[in-house]
């Protein structure tokens, strides 16, 4: 995580970005929310600095993580986590 996204270049940003995304994913099967929860205020501190629809993307995908680790005691990775995650990536291109 970089300390100052905002002085960060677009594309380091959604590099940055790519990589949160692999960490939470990994944190939410470990069932380590603790460990996720600074990726994704980074994600979304990332995101104030990007467009409206990646910034959109970014809350649905940490609010369907959260959702998972509030109901699922496995913390598995769930067709909504995926999809959430896939337009995440597909729209930081």
């Amino acid at each position: 995580m970089d300390s100052y996204p905002h002085h960060a270049i677009p594309i380091r940003s959604k590099l940055e970005m790519l990589n949160d995304i692999a960490y939470i994913i990994r944190y939410l099967h470990d069932g380590a929310r603790g460990k996720a929860n600074p990726f994704m205020d980074d994600l979304k501190t990332r995101a104030s600095f990007l467009e409206e629809k990646v910034q959109q993307d970014v809350l649905m995908f940490c609010q369907e993580v959260c959702f998972q680790y509030d109901y699922d005691p496995w913390h598995k990775i769930t067709p909504e986590i995926q999809k959430a995650a896939d337009k995440l990536i597909a729209d930081l291109e």
